[in-house]
């Protein structure tokens, strides 16, 4: 999972992450994964689909595999691109999918994923699901994904309030994921950093359960991305805890560092 051109994106020595998932307080598994690909500056969470047969193996297997297809299909920092990336979660999910058609362990195991590549002074980013990636910059926070499920394309709609989203029945029903047919479809796009970004990727064991202000709380008083990390688990479960939660905290440098 080391390519060689990996090298030739921002000095991984400049790039503080850490990562962190915690069952929360009423699922009796954790089907939540998180990983990194430091050579390849390659963030992932993944969310095993809580009503598939096996998410956290779909789960534990994408955070795993990935950075091989990254690989792959990325090139160095200047020509990388999020389409790039994009290609690369198609075809590992196209390979997912024939890998769970013959055997039994993986029919029906399902997953989001959310992934950022640090390319020099770009954010690339890739997912599918309800899992996010935020921006924090200037002590504000953006969100820089948009959710692939019933309940947000009904808020696009205006058919559902932000408010009533909560309880709608339709809450938790994604509309494109790992294992989705016909053809995968992951949504791309691409972020012009600055020294001192932050970028956050979480389940939605987080973010359904903290509102953007007490993220952004959160990391302006946390700059040590382990110690952000355990404090926003930490709010998560004190309001309730509803669902496994990850967050994953990747520190752009400075220009002084």
């Amino acid at each position: 999972m080391h390519d060689s051109k990996a090298s030739q994106r921002r000095p991984v020595t400049a790039i503080q992450h850490a990562g962190l998932s915690d069952i929360g307080r009423l699922r009796g598994t954790n089907q939540d994964h998180w990983g990194a690909d430091p050579d390849q500056s390659l963030f992932m969470v993944a969310d095993g689909v809580a009503c598939s047969s096996d998410g956290a193996l779909a789960a534990h297997l994408i955070v795993e595999l990935l950075p091989t297809y990254v690989a792959r299909h990325l090139k160095p920092a200047d020509d990388a691109t999020a389409e790039s990336l994009g290609s690369a979660v198609t075809d590992y999910c196209n390979d997912f999918r024939a890998f769970a058609a013959t055997d039994p362990r993986a029919v029906g195991a399902n997953t989001t994923v959310v992934a950022v590549v640090i390319a020099g002074s770009r954010a690339l980013l890739v997912h599918l699901g309800d899992s996010r990636a935020y921006l924090f910059r200037d002590q504000q926070i953006q969100q820089l994904t948009h959710d692939h499920s019933v309940i947000q394309d009904l808020i696009d709609a205006g058919k559902v309030s932000v408010e009533d989203a909560e309880h709608h029945p339709s809450r938790a029903t994604l509309t494109r994921h790992v294992a989705m047919l016909p053809r995968p479809l992951p949504e791309t796009s691409e972020v012009d950093l600055r020294p001192g970004d932050r970028i956050l990727l979480s389940s939605d064991g987080l973010h359904s359960v903290l509102a953007d202000a007490s993220l952004r709380q959160i990391l302006a008083s946390h700059p040590e991305p382990a110690d952000a990390c355990a404090a926003m688990i930490d709010a998560a479960n004190q309001a309730g805890g509803p669902d496994n939660i990850t967050a994953l905290v990747v520190n752009i440098p400075d220009d002084d560092q």
